[in-house]
């Protein structure tokens, strides 16, 4: 385990860290020694004497030099790193100082291979007056081995003392600069436990993964015995379950707010044999273990010819095994690996595994992501140097390309790779390419006369008025569909902007014109909406005829993508007659990945399409694979018409403004407008309780008419059961319940699951076709055991089959694996669900709703919206991917609109909480919403420094600004007084670049600027 605090006091930190050595000079003659290039230059050596350290901790170097005296100076860090209990436990109450040494072997190579080469940084003020990082190389740092828990349990930990101190490249004494290691905490923690892990093996123990950021225990260490010395830890988790906290920042700061002084130990051989009593009452001494681990080291040490040629098999198959790998720029194979040490072959092929897995979700990532991530995968004897050495390679070799640096010392913070690069200038290229090949089906005049008609029509249908009109944006859309000669366009239109009014007109006209309108969306849920309003009350059919032909963009590409991409024969010919008199529009294309717009794109192109039209918000959340290339696109200039008028919320003067402010990015605002008006309930640490009990309050209608949003799913999954048990309570749901065994995602990506360490005994393997390298058929299997040597292995219907998972080709073009958690969930008559996949033969599609009629053990029967009835026979697959339905999370909203809302968002939420998160809440309610979070300062700070934003190839290597400032907002829209303070007044006229006191307040909302104008 690794943590960093900061240092607060000189003095307290020399007493506490210079008087808590564990055992004696004689003992472990290193406790309390000096590190560091920067400490050698100032000749700081060997043992750490009490005032030096508190000295150098103030600022003040040997030879009487005061650094970085201002007000408020920061001492330093204390990074702790703390053995698995496992170790503790052999090293302090079993006797085996050797791990104690392994210890220390392991944080000093942390130390100064990591945290001192990478992450040491001072300030250089030769271009600014606030000063820019600077790399240094150099710290001064003192490490001190302590030996007890604050509830005086072995745990044996180094804390590593940072000093503010470092010395930057023209010899000149300055404060650190310390960010990134705050930033790359995570890393550090991986780099350690790789580290030390490795140290005990060569000690001749066997490890066993223990938990997330390659955590470990020594491999033999009774589970009780672990928990009987884990009394510290037992106290923070009855804590954390009293005060009912499930996020790990909150139980952080469980553990910081509850800790006791530590505690004296004034007889040390007793508090010893009180250790060795504990444990000989449950059996263990460890004595056993640490006589098998010496014997395995002895072997190592002289192995016999057994060993020997067992240990060259071992490498040989390494060899062979990576000689026979689909080639790879990334990696040794082919007859190269059979000369190459097999420690090398498994530093490249996990970086090769590393870059693999960060790509499948960014265009690029640092070089310390790719470090954590290899490290990740927890393979034997992958040290980090390694893998550093290895990402130095592939940068020099032109594998990796390093982002454009504006620094001085040309630091930059993240690559990307040549096929990233590749892929956003195809998909540009493309575009490109299709200017002028469009099909213009009318002149303009006669595309906006016949929009406006068709809208018209349109609110007759729908909502039986006449008045419907097409907005200004709205009409520009529409007549660059029906009149522009390019087969590529961009539709960019905020939240609201009416897209779905837009589609209804342009599919009647083109209709009338013998042309078919086809929409395309990255999830079902997003079809439904295509087809007609979610579909809800309606059947398959009345969806279609109330909205659009639409289908999943993976179904649409698996249709016609093979047949396309032949060029030629009869299945080409078949598939450019069926799409010849069509028109393909892709919907919320923000969240389409690189990949899936390149095929969208090829096929287009290759079958001659009259128009494929791309329409989105490039400022709400974007695809969770790679890429967000409709931004991309839009910042490369090509063709764009926008939608800038939020129609959804313009009878709400409230949610008018907050929208326009959470689309230009000034989330802090918009949540202060929202507190102002009671909108925002700041519930500490209970939010998620306090939100499942709004919705409870309302009646059963407005239940009906509010949504609950969230974040992230965790909290989607705590306020569904919170909603779950309020409404058994008050007996709106019935029955004895029926308790399923449901799948939920393990979010592992393809190239983790090519690693043993992702398997958990009890998750569901489920290969959704043939698995050939493998020798799976398709199926759900199992995962029974994961063994030492990286097999896993699987059970279905009774029998069992043994995978090595690093077989799996990790270049297969489809997504044939997924990986879940069984979890238990009991269904109650009345209770609302949805599917998380989905099943043809009954016309279920994946995110559908129903409401359970009788869920009883003979079976469950259901309703859907379009008021089908089903029943669901015990066994039955699809009990398998229900869900309950009460709460939504941000991805899954994207799109939707209800009368009213209730957001849920916490400034805990690190990855979460971000600007586009809260522009996709922010925006799906018509008529009031509420905010619910834990604590609204910190939210606001959380918001204002995370934007949320997807990588891009180009962007990172300088050749496109596609994130631009934001700038002030133009033509705002009058709207009636809101209540403000004079403070919110003022900053609301700072963002309108308005006079202090204007005649008639005006509140934004998203133009043609703010970001979004380029």
């Amino acid at each position: 385990m690794h943590s960093i605090a900061s240092v607060r006091s000189s003095s307290g930190a020399a007493d506490y860290f210079a008087n808590d050595n564990y055992y004696t000079a004689d003992e472990h003659a290193e406790a309390g020694v000096w590190g560091g290039e920067g400490a050698r230059a100032l000749g700081l050596e060997g043992q750490v004497e009490r005032d030096q350290f508190e000295a150098i901790l103030n600022g003040r170097l040997p030879a009487g030099e005061m650094v970085g005296q201002v007000e408020g100076r920061r001492l330093g860090l204390d990074l702790t790193f703390s053995m698995p209990k496992s170790a503790s436990i052999l090293a302090l109450v079993s006797g085996d100082k050797r791990i104690l040494d392994a210890h220390l072997a392991a944080v000093k190579s942390t130390m100064t291979q990591l945290v001192e080469k990478q992450f040491a940084e001072s300030r250089n003020y030769d271009r600014s007056r606030s000063g820019e990082p600077q790399k240094t190389g150099n710290l001064v740092y003192a490490l001190f081995a302590h030996d007890t828990s604050r509830a005086l349990d072995p745990q044996g930990h180094i804390h590593a003392v940072v000093a503010n101190l470092t010395r930057d490249p023209k010899g000149t004494w300055k404060a650190l600069w310390n960010g990134e290691i705050w930033k790359n905490n995570t890393t550090i923690g991986q780099f350690y436990h790789a580290a030390f892990r490795a140290q005990l093996q060569k000690l001749g123990y066997e490890t066993e993964a223990a938990g997330k950021h390659g955590s470990f225990e020594i491999k033999g260490v009774p589970s009780e015995v672990i928990k009987e010395f884990s009394q510290r830890r037992e106290d923070i988790l009855t804590k954390v379950e009293e005060l009912g906290i499930a996020s790990p920042q909150g139980q952080d700061r469980v553990t910081v707010n509850t800790r006791d002084p530590k505690l004296a130990v004034e007889d040390r051989p007793a508090l010893v044999q009180t250790w060795q009593d504990r444990s000989a009452a449950l059996g263990f001494d460890g004595k056993a273990l640490i006589a098998e681990a010496r014997a395995r080291a002895e072997v190592q040490a002289r192995p016999t010819f057994r060993e020997t040629a067992t240990a060259a098999l071992g490498e040989v198959s390494t060899r062979i095994g990576a000689a026979l790998r689909t080639p790879s720029p990334l990696a040794v194979s082919g007859t190269a690996a059979l000369f190459l040490p097999a420690d090398t072959i498994k530093a490249q092929h996990a970086t090769a595994s590393a870059i693999r897995h960060l790509s499948e979700r960014e265009a690029a990532f640092s070089p310390q992501a790719i470090l954590s991530a290899a490290l990740g995968f927890q393979i034997k004897g992958l040290e980090g140097a390694a893998v550093v050495e290895r990402i130095g390679e592939l940068i020099r070799e032109g594998h990796l390309i390093p982002g454009k640096s504006e620094r001085l010392d040309g630091h930059f913070d993240l690559v990307t790779t040549p096929a990233a690069l590749a892929m956003e200038q195809q998909i540009l290229d493309r575009i490109d390419a299709g200017a002028g090949k469009g099909r213009a089906f009318m002149p303009p005049e006669q595309a906006m006369a016949r929009l406006q008609d068709a809208a018209r029509e349109l609110g007759q249908t729908r909502a039986g008025v006449d008045t419907w009109q097409l907005n200004e944006g709205q009409l520009a859309a529409g007549v660059a569909i029906l009149s522009g000669t390019d087969r590529f366009l961009n539709v960019q239109g905020v939240a609201g902007a009416g897209k779905s009014t837009l589609l209804g007109a342009v599919d009647k006209v083109l209709g009338d014109e013998g042309v078919k309108l086809v929409g395309l969306a990255f999830q079902n849920k997003m079809v439904a909406d295509l087809r007609g309003g979610g579909g809800q009350g309606m059947s398959a059919e009345q969806m279609r005829e109330a909205g659009i032909e639409a289908y999943t963009i993976a179904k649409f590409l698996s249709t016609y993508g093979g047949a396309a991409a032949a060029g030629s024969g009869e299945r080409f010919e078949a598939a450019k007659a069926a799409l010849a008199n069509t028109v393909i529009i892709t919907d919320e294309s923000s969240m389409v990945s690189s990949r899936d717009m390149l095929r969208l794109t090829a096929l287009a192109e290759q079958l001659d399409l009259a128009k494929a039209p791309f329409m989105g918000d490039r400022q709400q959340l974007s695809a969770i694979e790679q890429g967000k290339m409709f931004a991309v696109s839009q910042a490369a200039g090509q063709a764009t018409v926008r939608m800038d008028e939020n129609i959804r919320q313009k009878n709400s003067a409230l949610l008018l403004a907050v929208a326009g402010l959470s689309n230009e990015g000034h989330a802090s605002l918009a949540l202060e407008l929202l507190a102002a008006h009671g909108r925002v309930i700041e519930a500490g640490p209970d939010h998620l309780a306090r939100a499942a009990e709004l919705w409870l309050s309302l009646s059963p209608d407005k239940r009906e008419a509010t949504a609950i949003f969230t974040a992230g799913r965790d909290d989607r999954a705590e306020i569904n059961a919170r909603v779950q048990t309020g409404l058994l309570k008050e007996g709106t749901l019935t029955g004895p319940g029926l308790t399923l065994t449901t799948l939920q995602s393990a979010n592992a990506t393809r190239e983790e699951l090519r690693f043993a360490s992702t398997y958990r005994v009890g998750q569901v393997f489920d290969a959704r076709m043939d698995v050939r390298e493998l020798g799976l058929k398709r199926g759900e299997y199992e995962v029974r055991e994961i063994r030492k040597d990286g097999k896993v292995v699987l059970e279905a219907g009774g029998r069992r089959k043994v995978i090595d998972p690093n077989r799996i080709d990790p270049d297969h073009r489809f997504d044939r694996i997924g990986l879940y958690e069984q979890r238990e969930l009991k269904i109650h008559d009345g209770e609302t669900v949805f599917w998380r996949d989905k099943d043809g033969p009954r016309d279920i599609a994946k995110s559908t709703y129903a409401i359970v009629l009788e869920a009883r053990p003979e079976g469950m029967r259901v309703e859907l919206a379009d008021k089908r009835q089903l029943v669901l026979a015990p066994g039955d697959p699809m009990l398998r991917r229900l869900d309950l339905g009460y709460a939504l999370n941000a991805h899954m909203a994207q799109g939707m609109t209800k009368p009213e809302a209730i957001e849920v968002i916490s400034s805990a939420q690190r990855n979460l909480a971000t600007q586009r998160t809260q522009n996709v809440l922010n925006t799906r309610a018509t008529d009031d919403m509420m905010v619910v979070t834990n604590n609204l300062e910190g939210l606001k700070q959380q918001l204002d420094r995370t934007p949320g934003n997807k990588t891009s190839a180009l962007e990172v290597t300088g050749r496109l600004e596609v994130e631009p400032r934001h700038h002030n907002p133009i033509d705002a829209r009058q709207l009636p007084e809101l209540k403000m303070s004079p403070e919110l007044k003022a900053k609301l006229d700072a963002v309108l670049g308005k006079a202090p006191d204007p005649p008639v307040r005006q509140l934004p909302v998203p133009e043609k600027s703010l970001g979004l104008d380029l």
